[in-house]
């Protein structure tokens, strides 16, 4: 089963490019405000605030650029889960 978040991902993934693009943009613009110990810190990927809204626009930009590709949300959510079991194991 999968979680809330899971679930809202695999939407997200789901849809074009333009709309998830439109997607990024409004959670852009909505974590511009996030204090800066919004994000979980035990998490060495964590980003939080200013850092976190310069990454979206970094990969936004790099995906309209044609300098990534956009990746199924399958395959986004495999390599999540991989990552997520290498974690807990160690």
């Amino acid at each position: 089963m999968l979680s809330q978040r899971d679930e809202i991902l695999q939407q997200i993934l789901a849809l074009s490019p333009e709309d998830r693009a439109f997607v990024v943009a409004a959670i852009e613009q909505s974590l511009g405000t996030l204090p800066p110990d919004a994000v979980d810190g035990d998490s060495s990927d964590a980003l939080a605030g200013a850092d976190l809204s310069s990454e979206l626009q970094r990969r936004s930009g790099a995906y309209r650029e044609g300098r990534t590709a956009a990746r199924s949300a399958d395959e986004v959510l495999t390599d999540l889960r991989r990552r997520q079991l290498g974690r807990t194991r160690a």
